[in-house]
């Protein structure tokens, strides 16, 4: 029961089980993502089965994925700040491990998109919910490494959605597909989403052993916090609230557009089947990704240490000047081993961005409002990333020419988006300063 749990003061006390909590929740996130991403495996297979097109591809991956997610994230972030945050990840994983298991039950590309809404609605649940966890269990001058260890479990997840995923996907393509009670068989790509859900049951499981802390003593007003709340406190810092999330937002744009297309760009490309490609792409990400997100985070902290205007703001800006170069010479090159090379320093780079996204954000938010505020960050940066960065891929390729104009497409759109966050996250540093500094004084 959250009340007989420890509060704030004794939780912090007890670093070896903080940093176990955070690992169970950095593998909760892993498994998100397997789940999110197993659709980036299937794009080809789909593409034949459904008789679909790229756009089309990329609706499934973003729109379908944001549609609930959105609409859910800031009453599920509400909720972050009033109930048990440790049964509400409980309930929202075992919501999303169902959805995908569906998504191996459709057979055609409206149950499929509906399916996807099921993942995105049971995602929203997590990050809020860890978030405020992770402000509790940790100091400020460590949250950036914890915030990092969870975000790596992200990166960790889209490796293990890959090779994992791109292992099942060839063990079942041998096999056939896979038969259910003898008497219904289905297609390899149905059956890998199947077998692909059963970790979301276990990991449920395993978050049953996490305490929920109890929260600190607030007056009656501020107990119980709203979006009406929440919504004021963004106004009066709107500065740097619009710009950190801005920012934050072209983030996540970019490392979901490469992450849903880089398997369909080395099958269209370099003739690789999908199992292929998808171990190519998930062994890279597998060492890449999680440098990255590591090397992000301890930076956010170096540059806390020293006092940073925004320690957010000059890790953005190192992850995207190193994303342009990069992402050129991936998509350039007719060498495999140098495009995957080039996508490896691709993949570090942009999730180097993404702890200081998250973290700068709980920089701003005051405790009471935390879980409120991350909610509607999350909304909004993913309705941006997740929502607009695959499907528009998919369009520029369909409006370019067809299914070999994928690479120009990622190009140019990652090095535009690079340099429009770049601008932001600059011009962010000052008011960054300011608000940060009163909700430090505040908490």
């Amino acid at each position: 029961m959250a009340s007989a749990a420890p509060p704030q003061a004794a939780v912090r006390s007890a670093p070896i089980y903080a940093w176990y909590v955070a690992l169970l929740l950095a593998t909760a996130h892993l498994v998100s993502f397997i789940d999110r991403y197993l659709m980036s495996l299937m794009m080809e297979p789909l593409k034949a089965d459904l008789a679909i097109n790229d756009t089309q591809l990329g609706l499934l991956q973003g729109t379908g994925f944001v549609i609930l997610y959105t609409l859910v994230a800031v009453p599920l972030g509400r909720a972050a700040d009033r109930v048990n945050r440790r049964n509400l990840i409980v309930a929202g994983i075992l919501i999303w491990s169902i959805a995908t298991a569906l998504c191996g039950l459709a057979t055609s590309y409206g149950g499929l998109f509906a399916a996807r809404i099921g993942v995105g609605f049971g995602e929203a649940a997590l990050v809020p919910a860890a978030m405020s966890l992770l402000a509790v269990y940790f100091p400020r001058h460590q949250l950036g490494r914890a915030v990092s260890l969870f975000t790596t479990g992200a990166s960790l997840g889209k490796s293990a959605a890959l090779i994992g995923g791109g292992a099942v996907l060839a063990m079942l393509t041998v096999a056939g597909g896979l038969s259910i009670g003898g008497t219904t068989k289905l297609a390899p790509w149905q059956g890998t989403f199947v077998l692909m859900a059963i970790p979301g049951i276990v990991i449920a499981t395993l978050m049953l052993t996490v305490r929920e802390p109890a929260r600190e003593a607030a007056s009656p007003i501020s107990a119980k916090p709203g979006i009406a709340d929440a919504w004021r406190y963004v106004v009066r810092h709107r500065a740097a609230f619009f710009l950190h999330t801005a920012a934050s937002a072209l983030v996540v744009l970019t490392i979901q557009s490469i992450a849903a297309w880089a398997p369909s760009f080395y099958v269209r490309f370099f003739d690789l089947t999908p199992s292929q490609a998808g171990v190519a792409v998930g062994s890279v990400t597998l060492l890449a990704a999680p440098l990255g997100h590591l090397s992000g985070g301890a930076l956010t902290d170096w540059f806390q240490k020293r006092r940073s205007r925004s320690p957010a703001a000059p890790v953005i800006v190192i992850g995207m000047v190193g994303a342009i170069p990069s992402v050129a010479l991936f998509a350039m090159s007719d060498k495999l081993p140098l495009s995957l090379a080039a996508y490896g320093l691709l993949s570090f780079f942009v999730t180097l961005a993404a702890p200081a996204s998250l973290a700068g954000l709980q920089m701003l938010a005051p405790d009471r409002l935390r879980g409120i505020l991350t909610s509607m960050f999350l909304a909004v940066v993913t309705l941006v990333g997740i929502g607009i960065g695959p499907a528009l891929v998919g369009l520029s390729t369909d409006l370019a020419g067809g299914p070999l104009q994928l690479g120009k497409a990622l190009m140019i759109l990652i090095v535009c988006v690079a340099a429009i966050a770049i601008a932001l996250a600059l011009a962010s540093r000052r008011p960054f300063e300011r608000t940060a500094a009163l909700t430090a004084a505040a908490n």
